[in-house]
Order: C-alpha cells, then structure tokens, then sequence
C-alpha cells in the first residue's frame, strides 16, 4: 500500500512496516541526544541549576517528547500519532516565543501579550488560507519568520545573542525547505528530505 498520497503522507513512506521510514526513524534520535545533552549541562553546572528555569527545563522535555513522539508517528503513521506528534511540536513553538520575548527581548507583559497575539493570529490566517501549502508545512512558517525577525531586531540593537538568531534562521529557512520539497523530489531520490528537517530541527 502507498501512503506517499494520504494526507500524512511522506516520501519515504512507501508501506505499512514499522520500519518504512528508516532515515525519519532514525533522524529523530537527534531530539533525544540533544535533550540528554541539555540535561546533562545545566545539571553539571551549579550556577545554572540554581535559577529560576523552569521554561528552558519544560522546553528541553518537550524536546525529548518531540523527538519520541516523532519516531512512533513515523513507524506508525495514524491521525492519533500524528497528533500525539504536532501537540508537542506546538507547545514548544508558543512556550519558546513567550520565553525569548521575556529572556532575551526584555518585554513588559504587555508588550510579550501585543507579540504573542500577533504570532499567533498571523499563525492562524497562515493556515487558514492556505492549508496544503509548503507541502503542509505552511504551520511552521510563522515560526521560522518570528526568528527572523528577532534575529534582525537583535542585530540592530547590537545584541551579542543576534548572532546566534541568525545563525538559527539560517537553518531553520533551510529546515523549512526541506520539508516543503520532500514530496517533490521522490522520482529522483526515493528517501525524500523529510529526514534533513528532523536533523535541522534538532540542530536548531
């Protein structure tokens, strides 16, 4: 049976055996090797075990979810997995926007509610109008613009941290793409890129 079709579908996928998609499978072991690492680091170091973190500790779990998460919907993709798969996704994305306005942007309440909102009504009319677009990636393309414009924004108010935004806009632009052409490039390499996202997204 070909699921390259279903709504879920992906390059990669060309059966129903749990091991399909083996470069997807394997590629989300990248989630779980950098959250162990994060672990790993704040509890070796004592100065920073001692804050008040509780969003980068929430975040990073998140992280490790994701990446499980994402290997079970990709050895069985269904409408419960794929679920189980975006919830944690979406968590992340809202958790780490409202956690960069307030670490690194320094915003009042009400200026993080004003970006915040406008995230995520922008998100929404995205999605909205254009459901199947970016081969049903058009979700995250919000996501990759806000760290655009943070980059920038940083950039302009000679923020040492700017660097690393752009850096992670860098690749997240090039994430993006590797999702969005997964499907249409199957005739010419069977495995697809999907697999490049999960790598990305880990290094992001």
């Amino acid at each position: 049976m070909d699921l390259s079709s279903h709504w879920y579908g992906v390059c990669e996928r060309h059966g129903l055996g749990l091991f399909a998609e083996p470069l997807n499978l394997l590629s989300n072991f990248g989630f779980i090797y950098v959250a162990i690492a994060i672990y790993r680091y704040w509890r070796t170091h004592e100065d920073i075990e001692a804050r008040w973190i509780w969003d980068i500790k929430v975040l990073n779990l998140l992280i490790l979810i994701i990446g499980v998460n994402s290997l079970v919907f990709h050895a069985n993709p269904t409408q419960l997995t794929e679920i189980a798969d975006t919830i944690p996704i979406v968590c992340f994305i809202l958790i780490y926007f409202l956690s960069v306005l307030f670490r690194i942007g320094k915003c009042t309440k009400f200026q993080a509610f004003v970006c915040f909102t406008a995230f995520v009504g922008f998100s929404h009319v995205l999605v909205h109008q254009f459901p199947r677009a970016l081969n049903d990636s058009i979700g995250y393309l919000s996501s990759m613009m806000a760290l655009i414009v943070i980059a920038v924004w940083l950039h302009l108010r000679a923020r040492p941290s700017s660097q690393y935004f752009m850096l992670a806009a860098l690749v997240g632009v090039v994430s993006l793409f590797c999702r969005a052409i997964d499907r249409e490039v199957c005739e010419l390499w069977p495995y697809g890129t999907h697999f490049i996202w999960h790598a990305c997204n880990a290094t992001l």
